[in-house]
C-alpha cells in the first residue's frame, strides 16, 4: 500500500475548494427579528441592540416593540424576544416564531420565569431561555444559544456579529482538534496522518478567518502556507516525543494532532481578530504614580511649547482657531469642522434602532 506522507496537489486543490466554501459561508444573507418589551431593564435592551448591530451588508435586523409586533411569519434565520414584565405575551410571540420554524432566544432574568408550555415536541425544541442578569450575561448567554441554534450558519453570524465569535470559533477549534486527534490515534496508513491533519488544520484557519468577517485574498494563501509549515514542525515534534516517552506511538501522535490543532486555531483567532488593549493611560491616572505621570506630562508640555516658539511656531490660539507662522507675519485661520450630520459617534446615538441593515465591515 503505498505511503501519503507529503501534502499533494490534491491537497491544496481540497484547501482552495475549502476556502471557496467558507467564503460562501461568511456572505450566506442573514435576517433577525428582535422583539422588545418596553418594560425590559434599559442596560439588557441597549445590551441586545449594541450586540445585532450588524457588521456586514447581508445581514438584516429588525426591531419590533412587543405591543405592536406583526404576526409571526416564516423566514427568519433567529429571532429574539426581549422579555420584561409581559413575560405571556412574550411566550405567544416566541411560540408562534417557533411554529413557523424560527428558532427563538427568550430573554428573560432567570430561566425559571419561562412557562412551561404544552407545546408539541419540535416546536419546544426551537425556544431557548436566555437569562440576562446583566448586561454582560445577556451578551454571553445570546451567544452561546445563537451560535447552537445557527447550525450551519453560524460562521455567516460570527462574522456580522462579533460577540458570538469567540464562541464560533471555541466550536471550530474543538471539533477540528478532536478530529485531528483521533487521524492520530487510529493509523489508517502509515504516516499519512500529517497531510491529513494538515488540510484539516488549513481548513480551519480558513474558517476562522471567515468567522472573523475576513473574505478570501492573497493572505488567506500566506495563512495556508504557515498551516502547512508549521505541520512541518508538528510533525518534527511527533517524531521525536515518540522516541523519548515511554508511551504509545497513537497516544503522542493524538496529543501532537490535538494540541497542534488549538495551537492553530489560536494563531488564526489572534491573526484575524487581535483583540482590543486596555486603556494604559485611565489605569495609570487610577494608580498611585498618577500625580507623577501628571506632572511629567507638564513639564513635557512646557518644554515643547517653548521649543516650538523658538522654531517660529505660534501657540495660544483661541478656540475654533489655528495659529500659522509665514515668515515674519502671523495669520489665524479657522480651525477645520466637522461635517454636518456627524456627532462624532459615527453618526450613530442612542435611539433604539427600528430596522437595520448591515454595513461591510473595515
Amino acid at each position: 500500500m503505498p505511503k501519503k506522507s507529503k501534502v499533494s496537489l490534491g491537497d491544496i486543490a481540497d484547501i482552495l475548494r475549502a476556502g471557496q466554501k467558507s467564503e460562501k459561508d461568511r456572505s450566506t444573507p442573514l435576517s433577525v427579528l428582535v422583539v422588545v418589551d418596553t418594560s425590559a431593564a434599559r442596560d439588557v435592551v441597549l445590551a441586545v441592540k449594541d450586540a445585532f448591530m450588524p457588521r456586514q451588508a447581508t445581514a438584516t435586523v429588525r426591531v419590533e416593540a412587543l405591543a405592536a409586533c406583526e404576526p409571526p411569519s416564516p423566514g427568519w434565520d433567529a429571532a429574539v424576544v426581549v422579555a420584561g414584565t409581559h413575560v405571556a405575551a412574550a411566550e405567544r410571540v416566541a411560540e408562534g416564531l417557533a411554529r413557523c420554524g424560527v428558532p427563538v432566544g427568550v430573554v428573560v432574568d432567570s430561566v425559571l420565569d419561562l412557562g412551561a408550555n404544552n407545546l408539541p415536541e419540535e416546536v419546544a425544541a426551537l425556544v431557548s431561555a436566555v437569562p440576562a442578569s446583566g448586561a454582560d450575561a445577556v451578551r454571553t448567554n445570546l451567544a452561546s444559544w445563537l451560535v447552537d441554534a445557527a447550525g450551519e450558519k453560524g460562521i455567516a453570524f460570527a462574522a456580522s456579529f462579533p460577540f458570538c465569535r469567540d464562541q464560533k470559533v471555541r466550536e471550530l477549534v474543538r471539533t477540528s482538534a478532536l478530529q485531528n486527534a483521533a487521524v492520530g490515534a487510529v493509523q489508517v496508513l502509515p504516516s499519512a496522518d500529517f497531510p491529513i491533519m494538515t488540510v484539516r488544520q488549513a481548513k480551519l484557519a480558513l474558517d476562522v478567518a471567515a468567522a472573523c468577517g475576513h473574505p478570501m485574498s492573497v493572505a488567506s494563501s500566506a495563512d495556508v502556507a504557515a498551516v502547512i509549515a508549521a505541520g512541518l514542525a508538528w510533525r518534527s515534534v511527533a517524531r521525536r516525543a515518540t522516541e523519548v516517552l515511554p508511551v504509545p506511538q497513537w497516544a503522542v501522535k493524538a496529543a501532537v494532532g490535538f494540541a497542534g490543532t488549538v495551537a492553530t486555531g489560536a494563531a488564526a483567532r489572534l491573526r484575524n481578530d487581535p483583540p482590543t488593549l486596555p486603556d494604559v493611560r485611565g489605569l495609570v491616572a487610577d494608580s498611585a504614580v498618577g500625580p507623577i505621570v501628571d506632572a511629567a506630562a507638564r513639564v513635557a508640555s512646557r518644554a515643547a511649547k517653548a521649543a516650538g516658539e523658538r522654531a517660529g511656531v505660534g501657540f495660544g490660539a483661541r478656540p475654533g482657531e489655528v495659529r500659522v507662522h509665514t515668515g515674519d507675519d502671523r495669520r489665524t485661520l479657522p480651525a477645520p469642522r466637522v461635517a454636518a450630520g456627524q456627532d462624532g459617534n459615527g453618526g450613530r446615538d442612542d435611539g433604539y434602532v427600528v430596522i437595520s441593515g448591515g454595513c461591510d465591515e473595515a
